[in-house]
């Protein structure tokens, strides 16, 4: 048999009960890989680049310990629902958002991010975003439709996540990716994929580029991997980057814009 949605997404979910705490002893609350020293510095530029402002309601999909969301709604008047197949962090987070007396603005839940439509209402968000969330997805097309569906009409899609690279020599790209996806419970996704379907959903594709904050030169990354074993080069093995981080910013279009 092959491998099934529910024994993937009971992956997940152990991966981030196993390795929740490590996570946080080397990051402050914002459980990303690719980031900055200072974590004020890259959620500022999170929420000035998707133009957060008050009176908007947010979907955080995939949303760790409530880390982002915290220090979104600190900032400004907003909603935010906070989605999360974890358990165990979700549990961190619901005391994080007591902590900040954030209960009145952060809605944190348990459930899959795969079935939005099961979770909320048809064009509820103003802003819907995924902070190296998206690559655990097992259905791209589904989450993306289903992302579209909870989107209000002129409302914007952040993602902001790893994709696999396109090189010369493809099955050492392959090799890695493959091992990365099973220690870390991911899917890498592909940015070609990803955005063909964000095309077919008549998104409008506003920007893909690197995140404009300076990253840590992968400092916490290496932390983190040598602190729980999951590194995903062996020893003497020639390291390389087989993968890129991009952030996608797309919109949905108003009713009248669709022709």
């Amino acid at each position: 048999m092959g491998i099934t949605k529910k024994s993937k997404i009971e992956e997940i979910i152990k991966h981030y009960s196993d390795y929740t705490k490590t996570y946080l002893e080397v990051v402050d609350s914002a459980i990303q890989s690719h980031r900055s020293a200072d974590e004020e510095i890259m959620l500022d530029y999170y929420f000035e680049t998707m133009k957060i402002k008050s009176g908007q309601k947010l979907l955080d999909a995939g949303c760790g310990v409530c880390g982002p969301a915290i220090h979104f709604a600190k900032k400004a008047d907003i909603a935010i629902e906070a989605l999360n197949i974890s358990d165990t962090q979700i549990e961190i987070a619901k005391d994080k958002i007591r902590a900040s007396g954030l209960e009145n603005k952060i809605n944190a839940v348990c459930g899959d991010y795969h079935s939005l439509k099961n979770h909320y209402q048809k064009n509820t968000f103003d802003i819907v975003y995924f902070l190296e969330s998206y690559g655990h997805c097992l259905n791209h097309k589904q989450l993306l439709e289903s992302a579209m569906f909870v989107l209000k009409n002129g409302g914007i899609l952040y993602i902001k996540d790893y994709f696999k690279k396109d090189l010369a020599d493809m099955k050492r790209v392959h090799k890695i990716a493959k091992l990365m996806n099973k220690k870390y419970a991911y899917n890498l996704p592909c940015l070609y994929n990803t955005l063909s379907i964000l095309r077919k959903q008549n998104m409008d594709i506003i920007n893909i580029g690197k995140p404009k904050f300076d990253d840590d030169g992968g400092i916490m990354s290496a932390e983190f991997s040598e602190k729980s074993n999951l590194t995903l080069f062996g020893e003497g093995e020639e390291m390389f980057s087989y993968a890129d981080i991009f952030e996608i910013i797309a919109r949905k279009p108003n009713a009248s814009d669709v022709k």
